[in-house]
């Protein structure tokens, strides 16, 4: 039964249900049995929902595009009722949902069988977990590095050949950073292409997004399809699609006109191998058609980093006086990890004026990417400029903001963009390093055009092939 997971992706695992040649409560038990072997290695889940998903087999599923898979929701942004959601913090270790976000019944509706959480850093504002409530989270390629985050365990997971798809969620590069790292791939999404309330709408003034980290780029396409949409008190509506993202999969891709980025945002080298594995990505590209020219769009990467830590550190603020208000006490450093303290005092000091600027100045850079993006179709760079660093590597200086935020901006130089300007993102699992670590290499495209990206993303694939590589199966 597990050489299914090894040779089939999530819509092929459905088929197989579809076609009577294996049942749903067998592809759980074979799914749970490959997960525990990676967090036997990688430590990556928060939480295991067995009972829930065997409740939603003997409930009965419904019929959708992955009717009978299993999968994994991220420990933040994916809320069902009655199963612990901490978003990393050990304030929140007893948190049980009372309603099921926006996201999940999407999920659920799809056929989906949720069977766990993976694992994310505290409140999800720093790419490793390493001080996490629930432990650090590895690599599948190489333990003794970090998978990236805020997506964390959801990253290994995929990246690890455990299962072929797993939720997350991108506010910095959340999605894209773990996918880079563990070999896998992801589109965050445009913003306001999927809305995740029912009562917030969106995270951090809709620069975080939802979204799925898959092997194949077909399961991440029906993904979006079966996710996206409206829903009541939403304010950003993405543009509508042509026709579903799975049908872009299928079509030959046009020739594009394709910007490459030989810099970080903010003028740095990319590692050597990183480097090089740019190039190899132009050469590809022009030799499957696309016409590729050294460019760059104008950010003010300081200015717009500033913001977005901004939003956070207040998004940290309300979130934990939300949380005393309801138990009727304040919630003390003391039960606080210490970084989330630095956060939140950051967030205490930001003014009106200056919350009231976040949006301006987002919008002014969204206009400054978005007016680059009238001459091309996509954006080239690697995702992360250099390989995944050692365990303990990022989380550095939890009492000083200003250092933490330059220091973790390094490995945020490419993705953190996206999420304030709005614009889709994907990032693709091409090429390993000498030391066999996973490149991931980011293509951004237009505001509202994530069925370009589909379309290149398939033609790559085809080209280039990942499927059969796999840290751990």
């Amino acid at each position: 039964m597990s050489d299914i997971f090894d040779t089939h992706d999530g819509l092929g695992l459905a088929a197989l249900v579809r076609n009577g040649e294996v049942t749903p409560g067998e592809l759980l038990d074979t799914a749970i049995d490959r997960v525990e072997q990676t967090d036997a290695k990688c430590a990556v889940l928060a939480a295991r929902d067995y009972d829930f998903a065997r409740g939603q087999l003997a409930k009965g599923l419904p019929q959708g595009p992955f009717t009978g898979v299993p999968f994994l929701r991220k420990d933040e942004g994916c809320d069902i009722e009655g199963l612990v959601t901490t978003a990393g913090l050990k304030i929140l270790k007893d948190n049980v949902a009372i309603e099921n976000r926006t996201l999940a019944n999407r999920y659920i509706q799809a056929g989906l069988v949720i069977f766990g959480a993976t694992k994310v850093p505290p409140f999800c504002v720093t790419i490793d977990t390493d001080r996490a409530p629930y432990g650090a989270c590895r690599n599948p390629w190489d333990t003794s590095r970090t998978p990236g985050g805020s997506s964390s365990g959801a990253g290994a997971v995929v990246g690890a050949g455990a299962l072929p798809m797993a939720h997350g969620n991108d506010g910095g590069g959340s999605l894209r950073i773990p996918s880079a790292w563990c070999g896998a791939f992801t589109m965050k999404p445009s913003r306001g292409r999927i809305n995740n309330g029912p009562v917030y709408t969106e995270g951090w003034m809709g620069f975080a997004v939802e979204g799925t980290i898959t092997r194949s780029v077909r399961d991440c396409a029906a993904m979006l399809d079966a996710t996206m949409g409206l829903e009541l008190g939403c304010k950003a509506d993405a543009p509508q699609p042509a026709r579903p993202y799975l049908e872009e999969v299928s079509h030959d891709c046009r020739p594009l006109r394709i910007a490459v980025m030989e810099k970080t945002h903010g003028g740095a080298d990319y590692h050597p191998e990183h480097q090089a594995a740019l190039t190899d990505t132009v050469n590809l590209l022009e030799g499957l058609g696309h016409t590729v020219t050294t460019a760059a769009p104008k950010i003010d990467i300081e200015r717009l980093s500033k913001e977005l830590y901004k939003t956070v550190s207040i998004n940290i603020d309300t979130v934990l006086d939300d949380i005393g208000n309801a138990r009727g006490s304040p919630v003390g450093d003391d039960e606080l990890e210490r970084l989330i303290v630095t956060w939140r005092n950051r967030g205490k000091t930001v003014s009106g004026a200056e919350y009231a600027r976040i949006l301006e100045i987002a919008m002014e850079e969204a206009y400054a990417f978005d007016s680059f993006m009238v001459d091309y179709d996509a954006v080239l760079s690697p995702t992360m400029p250099e390989p995944p660093l050692k365990i303990g590597e990022i989380y550095r200086h939890e009492d000083d903001y200003d250092k933490f935020r330059n220091h973790q901006d390094k490995y945020l130089a490419m993705t953190q963009v996206q999420n304030v300007t709005g614009q889709p993102a994907m990032t693709v699992p091409l090429w390993m390093t000498s030391a066999n670590l996973p490149i991931g290499m980011m293509f951004v495209g237009r505001y509202g055009d994530e069925s370009t990206l589909f379309s290149l993303a398939a033609q790559l694939e085809k080209a280039c092939p990942w499927w059969e590589r796999k840290a751990l199966f």
